[in-house]
C-alpha cells in the first residue's frame, strides 16, 4: 500500500451494502499499538487477545470505546480475501485479505472531505471472518500494520474457509495440508 505524494491512500472499493455490513459492528475496546496508533476490538475478544501471538498488544488500563462508523460518515466499504496455502497462519491470511480489500483505488480528496483533519480523522472498521480452528493464532497487531492511516477497530466472526492444499510441506511450516482462508470487510469513514 502506498500514498500518492501524501495526497491519497491507495485502496480498492468493492460494493457492499453499508447497512448490511453495519449489522456486524458494535461498541469496542481498543488496544494501543507501538507506533502510537490504536486499534479497537470486540470486548468479547479481550481474553482471547491475551492468548494471541502478539505479546506487545495489551489492553489499556482505561479502555476507550468507539462505536462502529455511523452510516452518514461512511466513505467506502471494501471486501477482500486472503489465504495461507502452507503454514496454516490465520495472521498471514488476514493480512492478505486486508491488503486485497484496500490495494487498488485512491481517495485523494480526503483533505477536502475532512477539512483540517484529513487522514488523521479516518476510522476503519475491519470485520474478519476467520476459521474457528485457526482463530487463536490471529495476531491483530500485525494485521493492523496493513493500514497506514486511521483508527482501526477489529471485529471477528467465525467464517473464512479451511480447504485442502493437497500436500503438507514440512519445510514451509505445514502441520497438515490445510489452507487457511480469511475474508475481510473494511469500512472506511470518519
Amino acid at each position: 500500500m502506498t500514498s500518492l505524494g501524501g495526497r491519497g491512500l491507495l485502496v480498492s472499493f468493492f460494493y457492499c451494502s453499508h447497512r448490511a455490513a453495519g449489522a456486524f459492528f458494535s461498541a469496542n475496546e481498543f488496544l494501543p499499538l507501538a507506533n502510537g496508533r490504536r486499534f479497537h476490538h470486540n470486548r468479547d475478544m479481550v481474553a482471547t487477545k491475551m492468548t494471541m501471538t502478539s505479546s506487545s498488544a495489551t489492553p489499556s488500563s482505561a479502555p476507550r470505546q468507539r462505536d462502529r462508523i455511523s452510516d452518514d460518515r461512511i466513505f467506502f466499504i471494501e471486501l477482500g480475501f486472503g489465504n495461507d496455502s502452507h503454514g496454516q497462519s490465520s495472521t498471514k491470511a488476514a493480512v492478505r485479505a486486508c491488503r486485497n480489500a484496500i490495494e487498488f483505488n485512491s481517495i485523494p480528496s480526503i483533505g477536502r472531505l475532512i477539512p483540517d483533519k484529513g487522514y488523521d480523522a479516518l476510522k476503519l472498521d475491519v470485520l474478519l471472518a476467520v476459521p474457528p480452528k485457526y482463530r487463536e493464532g490471529l495476531d491483530l497487531t500485525e494485521v493492523a500494520r496493513v493500514f497506514p492511516y486511521g483508527d482501526v477497530r477489529f471485529e471477528l466472526q467465525d467464517g473464512g474457509m479451511v480447504a485442502p492444499s493437497g500436500i503438507a510441506i514440512e519445510k514451509l511450516g505445514d502441520a497438515n495440508d490445510d489452507m487457511v482462508v480469511v475474508c475481510a470487510c473494511v469500512t472506511v469513514g470518519h
